[in-house]
């Protein structure tokens, strides 16, 4: 089987499974069932809308999330009062423990993590009749109010044109989502602290772009995609990436056409994705590409493809633990396996887990499960290795992965540790892998 079948079956693996998608079409019945119950008398609500990488084909099935926006007439940007009633609703009926985020409400439903979103809907400011595109004319309208008032904050404004987003991502390829996936988990396997907000979306915009390079060219290859994401993050501090869908080359204001990196929103051309830190972060990444570039290369060469080799995390566990001496890290671990039908991973926080931020460990923790099950799956159907259980080859890889930590005996319980990480081994399996710490 050539490296690029492999690559595209493992893209493809990692959407998420129609029960997922059933689960997240539950979840967001329920917050709009309850929305339009108990604000829908005190707000003029027009829709609610689960948007996000969910509806846009490009999620990872192990690292699931849900925008639920939700677009009011007559209400404006920062929502300060429709927020403090979402709030005391959500509280009393869905999570007593939701917070407050800086566009909404981040809170958990039927265990999917999800934000909740206020928008303002422009889409009958111009007398929408109903007759065309309605994404289309509430983009357009979104952006002739930003043209019209240009000191007012554009991110005040994002929430508006998502559904926009998310038509701009379903319109591509399967190749195109297959090559946005690829590059979302290449990003879950590369720690750098403080790098979440924007980067899904960045990563997944810039795997579109590569994809339409590639058919630019007649090719669906995901190997030459791949390569091409990788090195447009290698060579980040040249990017200069613009879409013309929603606004003409001629709307985006002169100082942001000419800043570099440059990764415009596809539909507000005042939003550059790589302004500042998020540029300097991308620009961070580029050593971590050109190391996954190598192994690329070297994978081609000796013809011994390996997904573990290939996304091994980087920097190594170790070092990206060791290297933060003031920040509290993951020791004294607890491994098992469990038999145990669960549709993806989750987090279970104790009492000395307060304060900490898990995210990287979670990542790594997902996406090298899933990883090196997928690995083993491929060696299974190929007739090698088929006489060990994929379970315990996880378990195995894993001991060595967290080389850095004390083990604990067995006779220790998980639930007495700060944090679980509950781990299906790979998608629609019957086993789970549990990784327990302490933060120390």
């Amino acid at each position: 089987m050539s490296l690029s079948i492999q690559l595209k079956q493992y893209a493809d693996s990692l959407a998420p499974s129609s029960d997922i998608l059933e689960k997240a079409g539950e979840a967001t019945k329920l917050i709009q069932d309850v929305l339009h119950r108990h604000l829908g008398s005190q707000f003029s609500i027009d829709r609610i809308r689960p948007l996000g990488s969910l509806t846009k084909k490009t999620s990872l099935w192990f690292k699931m999330d849900i925008d639920v926006i939700i677009y009011l007439n007559n209400e404006m940007p920062p929502f300060s009062e429709f927020k403090q009633k979402l709030d005391d609703v959500i509280t009393m009926i869905i999570d007593e423990d939701c917070k407050q985020s800086p566009l909404g409400l981040s809170l958990t439903v039927k265990r999917f993590d999800v934000d909740l979103l206020p928008a303002r809907n422009f889409l009958y400011s111009n007398g929408y009749s109903g007759e065309t595109d309605e994404i289309g004319v509430q983009v357009a309208n979104t952006l002739e109010h930003l043209r019209n008032n240009r000191s007012l904050n554009c991110m005040d404004f994002s929430t508006s044109l998502s559904e926009g987003a998310v038509a701009f991502e379903r319109d591509h390829s399967a190749f195109s989502h297959s090559l946005s996936r690829l590059a979302k988990l290449w990003s879950t396997t590369i720690g750098i602290p403080g790098f979440s907000f924007g980067r899904s979306s960045i990563m997944e915009y810039l795997g579109a772009w590569a994809a339409e390079e590639e058919e630019r060219r007649g090719s669906r290859d995901i190997l030459q995609g791949f390569r091409r994401f990788l090195t447009m993050i290698k060579q980040s501090h040249n990017l200069n990436i613009v879409w013309t869908r929603y606004y003409r080359r001629t709307d985006i204001p002169a100082d942001i056409l000419h800043q570099r990196p440059l990764l415009l929103d596809p539909t507000n051309p005042y939003n550059n994705m790589l302004q500042g830190a998020l540029g300097d972060n991308l620009r961070q990444m580029s050593a971590y590409a050109t190391e996954t570039l190598s192994r690329l290369g070297k994978s081609e060469r000796n013809e011994g493809f390996s997904l573990k080799m290939l996304f091994e995390p980087q920097p190594t566990w170790e070092v990206m633990f060791k290297s933060r001496p003031k920040v509290k890290t993951p020791q004294n671990f607890l491994v098992g396996t469990e038999r145990e039908r669960l549709s993806w991973p989750k987090i279970d926080n104790r009492s000395g887990a307060r304060g900490v931020d898990s995210n990287i460990a979670s990542s790594y923790l997902f996406s090298f499960t899933d990883i090196v099950a997928a690995a083993a799956k491929i060696d299974g159907d190929r007739g090698h290795g088929q006489g060990e259980d994929i379970a315990e080859k996880v378990k195995s890889e894993l001991a060595q992965f967290i080389s850095s930590g004390t083990w604990s005996s067995s006779s220790e319980r998980h639930e007495d540790k700060h944090t679980t990480f509950t781990i299906p081994i790979g998608k629609d399996a019957n086993d789970v892998i549990k990784i327990s710490c302490n933060w120390v």
